[in-house]
């Protein structure tokens, strides 16, 4: 017997039709196996609710299985295809050569110095976690970096996932070498040969050429749209950021086949890049290096004469003031610009920030300083044009000036009588030009300031320029009642202009501030005739063919308001202070110097600070100069920060410079190869 449903049936079978008999066999049709007949109370049955819910799931689920088949087949098809070829062929961005810079001779002063690099390809590095962590600590090991910061750097170019990263330059042979040997356990790591930026005057042209360096994210937010890279380098200072546009050159493209791990296979298709165009300056190398050396003597001639103190920084700049072409720019301290370049650590960093020197600082642009009597030109030039005074004018100086309870001393305390103000010029009498501000007053000064390039940047072609300040009652009212308001500091509560801050405003005081390259500037400018001409760094700028791509010109800025007659009685002035008598005659008349044809010049001695004990205010030195007195072709000024007096430092280094200039003169005039470079000499 066999159980159906839990009951014993029994078997009724037809010998002649082994199909099974049922008990019943009137209740069904003639077929034996046709349907039962459903009885009419069947049919009103309803479906269990279970069924039905479980229908409707199979029915979503199947559905949403469709869906993603065909989203994943269609939709997303062409994208994972896409990825799943990135896995073998793969196209990469080929960084272009930087541009060479070379001195106005054609000396190269950088150059692209090819080097093993070690880099990391974002997407070929392990998924997993373990492997991934196993990974990053053993290539930290090998290179000298955390683990941590490698992970960050791939987290931080995930937007380019196959542009391989560079985790370190300038590999030593050891480091190559374990690399080489660990190659099999580190995927999306390759060696490769980089270009690396090398300064051949790495301290000497440090604040001029500048550096490169990695791009930060805020930098590539702005650069992206022009093509730049997450792991591209661009111009952080000087000339390498003021030139960028030139210097970066053009990117191209390969196409390469990789294996599983990301190393590259074959090579498929390849667009060379376009270096950069090459950037020859108006700077003479040779002339730089001895502005440095003379520079630096003058430093320590002043720091051992302020008794150790002080004399510790400094700037000079050589010009051409009828063209405006830099011959030579120099801020000291300076510093290894190769120690950026090739990846300055957190430590060497944290030094040149700390060292009380500021060598980071470029003074000849960056420094903000009193100019003293270095601006006493300007104030002449001014009172001239303006009528205050005239060729003739006349005053006594009994080697002070009273102003109610206030004294106003001369230098020359003994007084140096009768003064016109070419001898006022070149006896650099206080009281004279004391006397001419006040009866000027300060609206009309400093309108002649700012005419003279005071108070605005010069428009050299390099980053880093301040403006200076050319104050007057208008400026101080407006600058002590917002550092008030932000500081609460009663020391800025009283912002009433006084007599006594137009008075010394006449002598380079009170608070006007500018930088060396401005006191050079307006010398420049009463040099030739008044014409404010745009200093240049860059003389020409060439493609890779040889061809001029921006050849050099004088840029005019404008012509300032004092008419040629009255400069004419300037630059008369400024000649006889050269001259026995002058404040600086006693420098021009050594023998040392006979080479330097017909000087002129203006010492400055700037009070700053803090008096000492005794009431003395410390001193910056300056000297500003140009030669020859008519049709000049040369200009300088040199600075020495706490120099003491300008006739005792800075007129000597000045002079130096200037004989080195004239000894070399057509040398450095020239442009092109240097003819004793091209002889071998």
């Amino acid at each position: 017997m066999r159980r159906w449903f839990g009951r014993r049936q029994p078997r009724i079978v037809d010998p002649r039709n082994p199909r099974p008999r049922l008990k019943d066999p009137g209740r069904l049709d003639d077929d034996g196996l046709a349907p039962r007949d459903i009885r009419p109370h069947s049919k009103a049955r309803p479906v269990p609710l279970r069924i039905l819910g479980f229908g409707g799931f199979l029915v979503l689920a199947f559905g949403a299985l469709g869906y993603n088949l065909f989203s994943l087949q269609v939709q997303q098809g062409a994208q994972y295809a896409e990825l799943a070829e990135g896995n073998r062929i793969r196209q990469e961005t080929v960084l272009a050569p930087r541009g060479i810079i070379f001195d106005r001779h054609g000396k190269q002063l950088v150059v692209n110095a090819g080097s093993f690099a070690a880099s990391m390809v974002p997407i070929d590095l392990p998924r997993g976690a373990a492997e991934r962590t196993k990974e990053l600590v053993l290539l930290g090991r090998l290179l000298g970096l955390s683990p941590e910061e490698i992970d960050r750097q791939a987290s931080a170019h995930a937007a380019e996932p196959f542009q391989p990263v560079v985790l370190k330059r300038n590999l030593d042979n050891a480091t190559y070498e374990a690399l080489s040997e660990n190659e099999p356990n580190l995927p999306g790591i390759r060696l490769t040969t980089e270009l690396s930026r090398h300064y051949i005057e790495g301290a000497a042209m440090s604040h001029v050429l500048g550096y490169v360096g990695k791009l930060d994210p805020d930098e590539y937010r702005d650069l992206h749209d022009k093509g730049y890279l997450l792991d591209d380098q661009v111009g952080k200072s000087g000339l390498e950021y003021a030139d960028e546009q030139w210097l970066r050159g053009t990117s191209g493209q390969q196409v390469v086949e990789t294996d599983a791990q990301g190393q590259i296979k074959a090579r498929l298709q390849t667009t060379d890049p376009v270096p950069g165009d090459n950037v020859y300056l108006s700077v003479d190398i040779d002339l730089q290096r001895e502005v440095v050396t003379q520079l630096q003597a003058g430093m320590d001639a002043a720091h051992k004469k302020q008794g150790g103190n002080l004399g510790l920084s400094g700037a000079a700049v050589v010009m051409n003031p009828q063209t405006g072409e830099v011959y030579s720019m120099v801020s000291l301290p300076d510093y290894n610009v190769n120690e950026f370049a090739e990846g300055i650590t957190t430590q060497q960093y944290q030094a040149l920030v700390d060292d009380r020197r500021l060598p980071l600082l470029d003074r000849a642009i960056g420094g903000l300083y009193p100019p003293g009597s270095t601006f006493k030109p300007v104030t002449a030039s001014a009172a001239l044009t303006a009528g205050t005074i005239n060729q003739g004018s006349s005053i006594n100086c009994p080697g002070r000036l009273v102003r109610g309870t206030t004294t106003f001393l001369c230098w020359n305390t003994g007084g140096h009588g009768s003064q016109n103000v070419v001898q006022a010029i070149a006896h650099s009498c206080d009281v004279f030009f004391y006397t001419v501000a006040d009866q000027m007053g300060d609206q009309v000064l400093s309108k002649f300031a700012s005419d003279f390039g005071v108070g605005r940047q010069t428009g050299i072609d390099i980053g880093g320029e301040v403006k200076g300040i050319v104050p007057n009652s208008d400026w101080k009212k407006r600058y002590f009642d917002e550092a008030f308001k932000e500081t609460g500091d009663p020391a800025w509560q009283d912002s009433t202009w006084y007599e006594g801050n137009t008075i010394t405003y006449g002598i380079g005081q009170s608070y006007l501030l500018t930088t060396p390259l401005q006191v050079l500037q307006w010398t420049s400018t009463v040099a030739n005739g008044g014409h404010f001409l745009k200093p240049q760094l860059n003389n020409r700028i060439t493609g890779i063919d040889g061809a001029d791509v921006r050849p050099f010109a004088p840029v005019l800025d404008h012509d300032v308001q004092a008419p040629g007659q009255v400069l004419a009685i300037v630059r008369e002035g400024l000649r006889e202070a050269a001259q026995t008598g002058g404040t600086s005659g006693f420098v021009w008349n050594q023998a040392a110097f006979k080479n330097v044809p017909s000087p002129a010049g203006k010492t400055g001695t700037a009070q700053y600070g803090l008096p000492d004990a005794k009431g003395n205010f410390p001193t910056h030195a300056w000297y500003t100069a140009y030669a020859p007195a008519v049709d000049p072709e040369v200009a300088v000024v040199v600075f020495i920060e706490g120099g003491g007096e300008g006739s005792d430092v800075s007129a000597p280094t000045t002079a130096r410079i200037m004989s080195y200039y004239f000894a070399h003169r057509d040398e450095i005039r020239a442009t092109g190869p240097n003819p004793a470079l091209a002889a071998g000499g």
